[in-house]
């Protein structure tokens, strides 16, 4: 289990490993072990701190795994001074249902190392690319992106991003499993969850879309692009704020098709949704979630949406009927 646990801790344990150490973690019959093991990790902390007044390695490692809360907080962002996060590292195993898993992958001499950060269903994160570009990962999300750029900065994207583009005279050039995105500087956001529509939402600047069947199209601010998983592709106007809400806890609705409000619930609150009845995939909702807890979204839900639910906790299953 210590080595398992200090790859773990040192964000190099790939998922096999990952997941034997949340299982050692949640063991009653680990409780010694487990203390043994954070202990050490304390003492290590401690003098590190005392040594060294700058240790940046292991601030970063400890904001890539700090994530939200459960997700009755999912908006909360943790802020902590740096002093503080030092001696809190330990404190970070606590989080493991919201904590982003990071897997270095070791790649030939010719090439660089990938850094892959996952965020799980019902979390939310941000944090800077190696060119100072900021990203923010919507719950269920997958990236991967080169310790070092070279010509152009390449990252790979499955889920839902924001990216502020910074801009340093190097394409910047978002990769999906349904196109790419090129831009030099400027803010959007890409969806590319697997079964769902590709979407590029484009805030400022100016971007190129290529899709898997090399249609392009230019996007000016304002401006959103779809493909559908059968290949309709599709420009229209939007409001670009209720699109990137998300960042600041929010999900804003607009005569949303239901079955679209259940992905998106689906993803924020590790749930199942099962609709029932082609009509009420269709029924349009209107309205704004934020803070709420999940048990408190069904109900907002029930009083403007002529609808019916039961919901297992123990499965998670929720499923939904028209009334």
């Amino acid at each position: 289990m210590e080595k398992q646990f200090t790859k773990y801790w040192n964000g190099t344990a790939n998922p096999e490993e990952f997941s034997s150490v949340l299982e050692a973690l949640c063991g009653e019959d680990n409780n010694g072990k487990v203390s043994l093991e954070l202990l050490k990790r304390w003492k290590e902390t401690l003098n590190n701190a005392i040594e060294n007044k700058e240790n940046s390695s292991l601030l970063d490692k400890i904001h890539h795994r700090i994530a939200l809360e459960e997700s009755k907080e999912v908006a909360r962002r943790i802020t902590i001074y740096q002093n503080l996060l030092r001696v809190a590292a330990v404190l970070i195993v606590g989080l493991v249902i919201s904590t982003l898993v990071i897997f270095r992958k070791q790649q030939p001499a010719s090439t660089n190392v990938l850094e892959t950060v996952t965020t799980p269903y019902g979390a939310r994160t941000n944090f800077k690319l190696p060119d100072g570009s900021e990203v923010w990962l919507n719950s269920g999300t997958t990236i991967s992106f080169p310790r070092q750029y070279g010509e152009t900065r390449n990252v790979e994207l499955s889920g839902q991003a924001y990216f502020h583009v910074v801009k340093d005279g190097k394409p910047f050039v978002v990769k999906t499993g349904f196109g790419s995105i090129e831009v030099m500087g400027t803010s959007f956001d890409a969806k590319a969850y697997a079964n769902d529509n590709f979407e590029t939402t484009l805030v400022e600047g100016s971007v190129k879309i290529v899709d898997v069947n090399n249609r392009t199209a230019t996007l000016k601010p304002g401006q959103q692009a779809t493909v559908t998983p059968a290949g309709k592709f599709s420009m229209m106007n939007v409001n670009t704020g209720n699109i990137t809400s998300w960042r600041e806890g929010k999900l804003i609705f607009v005569k949303t098709p239901f079955v679209e409000v259940a992905k998106d619930l689906e993803r924020w609150y590790n749930v199942k949704i099962e609709l029932q009845g082609d009509r009420l995939k269709m029924i349009g909702y209107t309205g704004t979630i934020e803070l709420e807890t999940f048990g408190e979204v069904l109900e907002l839900i029930n009083v403007t949406t002529p609808i019916k639910y039961s919901f297992n906790k123990q499965s998670r299953i929720l499923k939904i009927s028209g009334r």
